[in-house]
């Protein structure tokens, strides 16, 4: 039960039980962040706590977790849940025997002993005053201590895995279990629906069932069909295997695998399946054999076990949280060199990107440049001076092109670049005289056959 792991956990780790609250349902990829989170905004008005330990549980698949309180439980602040991640965790403590359950027995424990009221006054030699006032103080008080008594029940289905709002069946089973010794005064009728008012699924089925076949059966009936289904029913040699076979899974902390097996090797000694004497040596063996363990912790812990001292459950507690914190301590400061080189090397490549873009933009700067340059003399070649565009008379259809006019030119007398003026005006008046309809080639002479682009020089007047 939920209760008894709590009362055994603060046993072996020295703590009271008044003030120790187990946190149940805690999802196992909970971080130790969301955890304090979680329980810092459920338990702030009872004061400083402490999280001493954290123990994964197979059968609920979740952790659990062990807090300490500075003060003993205040039962009007405790929750009962705890809002987190994966839905409510539940919280248990151990119950206090409250005042309205004391007047509960001293009214009830006549009717135990099969004696009434009367008469135990008569025999304590009280007087039929005193009597009159102590019924009529128990009909005051009755209903209050009913009323004081009857505590809704947790929501329990049956499930693997309990849905948000419902709780494991052990801790369903601890509470409802002190409830009905509580309920001693109710009626069986009240207790059966007390308890089926907790109910959801497969449970509620049961238990309609078996009141359909026996409608006389009592609440205690109804649970003890419960626990004989949805409880633990591990024989001896199956928790002796598991204790034996427990080892440290991937992801899990060296100090919650101590936890869990510890609560595994509990459980054995429960059941007789192993004796309290060698509890020391197979804890030893199972975290030397079955566990991951640092070298200095793994040369200790063989030391020990050579000179045949096996360490109980505190002491390798304490052991493997020092190299826990050593371990801790060493990944810092690895994560602080690597963070350094990690910024080194950041920086080294921030500034080759920037060099290279520098790179780049003068690259680039270059060949817009270049491009520039190019188009310039693309638009400088594409340009025509003033006066070529102009007809000049030797790009006339049929006459001389430019180059066999420079040729004549050259050729002429004045030299080179020189033009005789008459062949100059004759060219002009032959383009003045060319029709409007279209320009007819001038057909060549005889003499120009052999010579292109040669003209014969007019005759001088003074030849006629």
């Amino acid at each position: 039960m939920a209760v008894t792991m709590l009362q055994d956990w603060c046993r072996w780790m020295g703590v009271s039980a008044r003030r120790g609250l187990l946190i149940l349902g805690i999802p196992e990829d909970c971080d130790e962040a969301e955890l304090q989170e979680s329980l810092e905004a459920a338990l702030w008005p009872m004061g400083h706590f402490t999280v001493l330990g954290k123990v994964f549980r197979e059968e609920e698949d979740a952790t659990a977790a062990l807090v300490e309180l500075d003060r003993e439980v205040n039962y009007a602040l405790v929750p009962r849940e705890i809002p987190g991640t994966g839905g409510p965790w539940n919280v248990v403590f151990v119950p206090r025997c409250s005042g309205e359950e004391f007047l509960g027995r001293v009214f009830h424990f006549p009717e135990q002993q099969g004696q009434t009221v009367e008469s135990v006054t008569g025999a304590l030699g009280l007087g039929l005053r005193r009597l009159c006032w102590l019924q009529s103080v128990g009909q005051a008080v009755q209903p209050w201590v009913e009323t004081m008594r009857y505590q809704r029940l947790g929501v329990f289905s049956g499930r693997d895995q309990p849905a948000p709002g419902e709780e494991s069946f052990e801790a369903w089973l601890d509470h409802t279990a002190h409830m009905l010794h509580v309920w001693q005064g109710v009626s069986e009728r009240e207790k059966r629906r007390r308890l089926m008012e907790g109910l959801r699924g497969t449970a509620l089925q049961l238990v309609h069932g078996l009141l359909a076949e026996n409608p006389a059966r009592t609440a205690q009936d109804c649970l003890a069909a419960l626990i004989q289904v949805f409880g633990d029913n591990e024989s001896q040699a199956t928790i002796r295997v598991k204790c034996l076979t427990a080892q440290q899974q991937s992801g899990e902390r060296l100090s919650a695998f101590v936890l869990r097996l510890e609560v595994l090797l509990q459980k054995a000694i429960e059941k007789g399946a192993l004796a309290r004497a060698s509890v020391d040596h197979v804890r030893l063996r199972q975290v030397l054999t079955r566990a991951n363990l640092t070298e200095p912790l793994d040369e200790a812990l063989r030391k020990l076990r050579m000179v045949g001292r096996s360490p109980n459950f505190l002491e390798m507690l304490g052991l493997v949280r020092e190299s826990e914190a050593w371990e801790a301590s060493l990944a810092r400061s690895k994560r602080g060199q690597a963070e350094e080189g990690a910024g080194a090397r950041a920086n080294a490549q921030a500034d080759a990107r920037a060099n290279a873009k520098a790179e780049d933009d003068k690259v680039e700067e270059k060949e817009q440049e270049e491009q520039e340059r190019e188009e310039e003399e693309s638009d400088d070649r594409d340009t025509v001076p003033a006066g070529v565009g102009q007809a000049r008379p030797s790009e006339a259809p049929g006459g001389p092109t430019p180059a066999q006019t420079g040729s004549a030119s050259r050729a002429g007398p004045g030299g080179p670049g020189c033009e005789p003026e008459g062949l100059a005006q004759a060219g002009d008046q032959e383009a003045g005289e060319l029709p409007e309809e279209g320009l007819k080639p001038i057909p060549e002479e005889s003499g120009n056959k052999d010579g292109a682009g040669e003209t014969s020089p007019p005759k001088s007047s003074s030849s006629k």
